[in-house]
């Protein structure tokens, strides 16, 4: 069987615009498949922010408990069918004011003649403990609610009431669900907002301006060349514009910056390394570090710097050194 097209999933920090890890597979395979596989890169690529915020396709209940345990608040809408969706919209006609939020903001319309200010008006309520969603355990949808000795997890909702001037029919109202405090509700309404950016920022960015869609040969080694070497680049220039942008900055404050003086500082923290190139394999090291691996002494280096050769070498392998002749 053949398979045509191919799908991306990618874990996106908002502040910075970097993508921290993708994984990529066939396009038949379900949303859900890589969201932990992808996080757990993310996490040892670097330490990735606590909120994950995801949509409606990612809603499996397995997934998002282990989400849970590993100390990450996660936000995500329901779907309008689900128990637990027409749960928090009752709920919510009965919730008291402490739990209910509205802001008021003045919006831009228009140029010129046509210009013109809203104000547009949203309603958040929160609804704390929901025990109506079944499927949030480690068995996900699999679980035997039935049982005499389960007990439901709760979690914690938003129902958009009203949003920019517009109050849908209660049964029509989004409803999201986070197992983060609600006692604000705008914190998780607007952590699930700043969603769009992963699609604008990242997904539509690459397709138009850095011809993601378009692997040089269509095949899967073309597609993982294109989509590895695509996300490299945007996280790349980001982090050189991000870069750029604190130059800027500290050139207004009256500080010395030059590509010069970055030069050299790269060249300072670099001088004392050396670049092993075995085979295939290569590597970065303390010049003294080669230099004692391969046995030439280096002077006063067990004791200024408290190292020896058969430390360095268990460093690096995890094995004892081998025995000298």
């Amino acid at each position: 069987m053949t398979v045509y097209g191919w799908k991306l999933w990618a874990v996106y920090e908002l502040n910075s615009g970097i993508p921290l890890a993708i994984k990529i597979d066939t396009i038949e395979k379900p949303d859900n498949l890589h969201v932990l596989a992808a996080l757990e890169q993310a996490k040892e690529n670097v330490a990735p922010k606590s909120t994950m915020v995801v949509d409606r396709g990612f809603l499996d209940g397995k997934v998002l408990f282990a989400i849970d345990q590993q100390g990450i608040e996660f936000v995500i809408p329901l779907k309008s069918n689900m128990t637990a969706t027409a749960d928090a919209r009752q709920l919510a006609l009965q919730a008291d004011d402490s739990y209910r939020a509205c802001r008021q903001v003045e919006v831009t319309h228009g140029y010129g003649k046509k210009k013109y200010v809203e104000s547009v008006h949203t309603e958040l309520i929160g609804v704390a403990g929901l025990l109506t969603c079944d499927w949030f355990n480690p068995e996900g949808s699999e679980a035997n609610t039935t049982k005499k000795d389960y007990q439901p997890r709760p979690l914690n909702a938003v129902v958009v009431k009203t949003r920019d001037n517009k109050t849908p029919p209660a049964d029509q109202q989004v409803v999201l669900v986070t197992n983060g405090d609600v006692q604000d509700p705008f914190i998780a309404f607007d952590r699930y907002d700043d969603r769009s950016l992963i699609e604008n920022n990242l997904f539509r960015d690459t397709k138009q301006n850095w011809c993601l869609q378009h692997p040089p040969k269509k095949s899967k080694e073309g597609v993982w060349v294109q989509v590895y070497v695509v996300m490299a680049m945007k996280a790349l220039s980001t982090a050189f514009r991000m870069w750029q942008e604190q130059q800027a900055r500290l050139h207004e404050a009256g500080e010395q910056t030059s590509w010069s003086m970055y030069r050299r500082k790269l060249k300072t923290l670099n001088r004392n390394k050396l670049i092993v190139f075995i085979g295939n394999h290569i590597g970065i090291f303390f010049s003294h570090e080669v230099f004692m691996l391969a046995g030439v002494p280096v002077h006063d280096a067990e004791k200024e710097l408290k190292l020896s050769r058969d430390e360095i070498y268990t460093n690096y392998t995890g094995l004892k050194p081998p025995a000298s002749s």
